[in-house]
């Protein structure tokens, strides 16, 4: 290390090829990086509206990273840093992305250190059999047992609510379509929660107060979960969602029985199961 003591941001650092990879990456994205500080700061005292707005910009600073981040893969596949970086933006890329970068490192790297361990059991929940894309849900398949906070950030299991009927509400408070078909959802849950009916809504918000104003607003008592990631959330990303609203219904097993039902066909699916 050559350099001062009083400005340790500065020293230089030589003979290390993970660190000479990790100059080559920074140096990629250092103007992301000084747009994502730049917004974070200004975002401190800004209105919930300003707030919602710069958590967009930030997501959209994680995609352009993300861009330059799979070639900065595709560039360097034997580096242990490309490790680090797909560990830096595994929750950004889909399923496929991930698989197809996954396979350029080196296995010996992979296999022999934390990181890859780590990468390794990350495409386990992505893929599907040995295709690596996202799994679809399909009529009879179990559902993935995930744990996601409620609106108190409380972990809550899907599996809490076996020996019930479940419809799994994937929504968000700017999804016109999920708020106008909300009032539909809510009806059906009051006409059948006496008869072991329930909804979970799974929020592909980001922002953390629109979240709550949406269910206020509309009046929602079920279960409400969200990890404000948007499309990034595991369960979304998991099963390939990328739009909404999209719903699972899921016997008292926690199978999946029904798919997409909404307005009536809900009420015509409940009233066949449950009277």
């Amino acid at each position: 290390m050559e350099g001062n003591i009083n400005a340790i941001a500065d020293l230089k650092v030589t003979g290390s090829q993970i660190h000479d990879d990790h100059v080559k990456y920074k140096q990629l994205v250092s103007d992301l990086v000084q747009e994502r500080i730049a917004i974070i700061k200004n975002a401190k005292n800004s209105s919930g509206q300003e707030k919602a707005e710069a958590k967009v910009k930030l997501t959209d600073l994680e995609n352009q990273e993300a861009e330059r981040a799979k070639v900065f893969i595709n560039e360097n596949p034997k580096s242990y840093y490309s490790m680090m970086v797909l560990g830096r933006i595994h929750k950004t890329i889909d399923g496929n992305e991930y698989k197809s970068l996954y396979d350029l490192l080196d296995p010996n790297l992979v296999q022999s250190s934390s990181i890859g361990k780590s990468l390794t059991e990350h495409l386990g929940l992505l893929q599907n059999g040995e295709t690596g894309k996202p799994k679809t849900a399909e009529i009879g398949d179990q559902i993935l047992d995930f744990t996601i906070n409620d609106l108190e950030n409380k972990p809550v299991k899907i599996s809490d609510f076996r020996g019930q009927y479940v419809l799994i509400d994937f929504w968000a408070s700017w999804c016109a379509p999920c708020r106008a078909d909300n009032p539909n959802v809510l009806r059906a849950y009051h006409q059948f929660k006496d008869k072991g009916f329930t909804v979970v809504g799974v929020s592909l918000d980001l922002d953390l107060e629109s979240w709550k104003k949406a269910v206020k607003d509309d009046k929602l008592p079920w279960t409400q979960l969200s990890d404000l990631k948007g499309f990034g959330n595991e369960v979304a990303k998991y099963y390939g969602i990328q739009s909404i609203p999209t719903t699972f219904l899921i016997d008292p097993e926690g199978k999946i029985i029904a798919k997409n039902l909404r307005g009536q066909a809900l009420f015509e699916k409940l009233a066949e199961i449950l009277d």
